[in-house]
């Protein structure tokens, strides 16, 4: 099966000369993708906000957005017009799928594409993703075989 719903997650990269020698950066590119910001940016926030060490991948990704409830990024800063953006964030760990009654079962990639409509970064055993609006934005290996995979936790971002 082949997710026709998906998008390379890597794109938000291009161009970026610090995503060229970084590696586990999963997480920076989800956040990218989600915010709608650069990678730079998003690299400089992971590494304040989550203590991201360089090539490293990262840790406590919920419990730190569970912490942080809200987000902002400035963005243009040494231009005539800056802009902040600000998010806020509801984080929800081990959704259950309602559908199935016979059994408690978790969302997976393919079942939440299915159920959810607006931006999440969903949260997989060691990785994370962003979907928005019933479209994968991850790795591009990912579309041939992530849609299987059981949705530990997500952030919904509004």
């Amino acid at each position: 099966m082949i997710l026709e719903n998906f998008k390379n997650g890597y794109k938000v990269a291009n161009g970026s000369l610090l995503a060229k020698s970084e590696k586990n950066d999963c997480v920076v590119r989800a956040i990218a993708n989600a915010f709608n910001i650069s990678y730079d940016v998003a690299h400089e926030f992971t590494a304040k906000e989550f203590k991201r060490k360089f090539r490293k991948g990262t840790k406590a990704v919920y419990s730190t957005f569970k912490s942080l409830g809200e987000v902002s990024f400035d963005l243009f800063q040494d231009t005539l017009f800056p802009i902040t953006k600000e998010y806020k964030l509801k984080c929800v760990k081990k959704p259950v799928n309602k559908e199935y009654t016979h059994k408690k079962v978790n969302y997976t990639v393919k079942t939440f594409c299915a159920k959810f409509k607006g931006t999440y970064i969903v949260l997989v055993n060691k990785h994370a993703l962003v979907i928005k609006d019933g479209v994968v934005i991850d790795n591009g290996d990912m579309r041939f075989t992530g849609y299987r995979r059981v949705v530990e936790s997500y952030v919904k971002v509004s």
